[in-house]
């Protein structure tokens, strides 16, 4: 009896003593101290794209393409001028510090609107046309989203602006009721997009811009004695090239992939 207890005793004790004898390793963490990775590089590795803001100054002239928009049937054609000309600044951010789409764009822009006045006979030919034009200076406020491939920037534009009429010339065939009430104050919409190539400090951006004034030009009562109500809303197409100055260079979360000037 004792000799099978000896027996049965040894058969349970030695497989479990083998068996911690296989668990009871070295324990790895042992193999790596502080000094382990110190030659890693992880930061240089990866490349930082996300630009964190770029101050932009510069100056655009534009050809523009300018109408007005009657709310009757009206004799009259657009009216062509290369009189635009503006400084502008630029700033261009990132959206949490990691989405480096968006931009904001303001200056102060010199330019001339107006269309042509018509005067046609019964089959419809021009017996005479005289050009109807307005001074302007216009503040913009801009929206610019932007996205950067090799050193070209593709641009898109949205937002508002205001103007002042500082002048107006007339042909002589309008009627002097319905000039004379020409309005000063304007404030309406601009929708664009563009390209820009960049090569730094400099940037060179061709842009096409439409802007539509929410603005009356003329009071909406001095066409008809009746007080019939007529709308009246200059618009413009603006093609411009503008070069820009980058200020202070880029901010970048890593400095060393800045990119040289």
């Amino acid at each position: 009896m004792k000799r099978l207890t000896v027996i049965l005793i040894a058969m349970i004790f030695i497989p479990l003593a083998a068996h911690s004898q296989i668990v009871d390793t070295t324990d790895i963490m042992k193999e790596f101290d502080e000094f382990s990775f110190r030659g890693a590089n992880v930061t240089g590795q990866v490349k930082d794209s996300t630009k964190i803001r770029e101050h932009l100054l510069g100056v655009k002239w534009g050809m523009s393409v300018n109408n007005v928009y009657f709310s009757i049937d009206y004799d009259k054609k657009s009216a062509m001028s290369p009189q635009n000309f503006g400084v502008y600044y630029t700033y261009y951010h990132s959206l949490w510090n990691s989405i480096s789409l968006f931009g904001v764009e303001t200056g102060v822009q010199f330019n001339q609107e107006g269309y042509k006045t018509q005067i046609l006979d019964e089959e419809g030919n021009i017996l005479n046309e005289g050009t109807e034009s307005f001074k302007n200076i216009t503040v913009p406020l801009v929206s610019q989203f932007r996205i950067d491939f090799w050193r070209m920037r593709l641009l898109a534009n949205l937002g508002c602006f205001v103007s002042y009429r500082t002048g107006a010339s007339f042909s002589g065939l309008l009627s002097e009721t319905v000039s004379s009430t020409w309005k000063k104050k304007g404030y309406g919409i601009i929708g664009g997009g563009g390209l820009a190539y960049i090569f730094r400090p400099f940037e060179l951006h061709v842009e096409a811009n439409y802007k539509y004034n929410l603005a009356d030009l003329y009071d909406k009562s001095s066409f008809y004695a009746d007080q019939y109500w007529v709308s009246t809303h200059t618009n413009q197409l603006i093609i411009s090239v503008g070069l820009h100055y980058r200020i202070g260079g880029s901010s970048y979360k890593i400095k060393s992939n800045a990119p040289s000037r």
